[in-house]
């Protein structure tokens, strides 16, 4: 049997293992493309064999909510199936938070993106009707946990068992922090390890297969702006058992996507 390696080293295509990526961009900038970023994000996943992206748009980051919101809605039309919104959320009026969520889950978005980049704690009182409606609808919240920034052994043990059974996805898990995550991840049930980063902790993958629940670690790319083939290189050369390796990348995301309450 050929393994997932090896098929990777190969450039076979993976799409029989219906992989699921976790996090995912739209964005603007300097890049080095002449497409839509939603056109460069799909065709990177079809030469990764990657089936589908749960995506946030953050062309439009800041506090400018609806648009990127409707950047996203737009790419999801486009690419019904293939790319799946995160509502991103902009706390600075709850009001203005819990409608935007409300409209955006009708219009077929599947979760929330959360950021502490811009000076707002995920305690903030901003971003608790999200966190409300992601309780009520079982929904995946994607938490930016990363480097210096705050929101990790902070913030999240709040959160975790305020809103129980909000699925809350801890972003870029197998690069930096790896003990702070793996701990929270025992802590509490209803929070989820998810690897990408743009450097990486050596062997943390085997690290976390050892240490957490296996079911509670899912795979996501960040392209944009990180390249979603490294990414993916970093599961498919792990140290770790060819079954575990398709629970991270496709089956534990397709458990959390069904738990969705309509």
């Amino acid at each position: 049997m050929t393994t997932l390696l090896e098929k990777g080293r190969l450039g076979e295509s993976l799409a029989e293992y219906e992989i699921v990526d976790m996090h995912a961009h739209l964005m603007r900038g300097p890049f080095p493309w002449q497409e839509s970023s939603a056109d460069h994000l799909v065709r990177a996943m079809d030469q990764s064999g990657v089936k589908t992206s749960l995506v946030s748009s953050l062309e439009c980051a800041g506090f400018r909510m609806e648009a990127c919101n409707e950047v996203m809605y737009e790419a999801t039309q486009k690419y019904p199936g293939r790319l799946l919104g995160y509502v991103y959320v902009w706390p600075g009026d709850p009001e203005a938070v819990r409608a935007e969520v409300e409209r955006r889950l009708e219009q077929g978005f599947v979760g929330i993106k959360m950021l502490v980049l811009m000076g707002y704690d995920y305690t903030y009182p901003g971003y608790a009707p999200a966190f409300e409606i992601a309780n009520e609808r079982r929904l995946p919240v994607l938490l930016h946990t990363y480097g210096g920034q705050r929101g990790l052994a902070d913030q999240v043990p709040t959160i975790a068992p305020r809103y129980k059974d909000a699925n809350l996805v801890l972003a870029h898990a197998g690069a930096q922090k790896v003990e702070e995550h793996i701990q929270i991840a025992n802590e509490h049930e209803n929070t989820y390890l998810e690897l990408c980063g743009s450097n990486a902790t050596y062997g943390a993958i085997e690290t976390l297969v050892e240490s957490v629940p296996l079911e509670r670690i899912v795979w996501g790319a960040d392209d944009l702006p990180l390249n979603m083939s490294h990414q993916l290189g970093k599961v498919l050369g792990a140290d770790i058992p060819e079954e575990a390796k398709k629970q991270i990348l496709s089956t534990n995301a397709r458990r959390i996507l069904s738990q969705i309450r309509k």
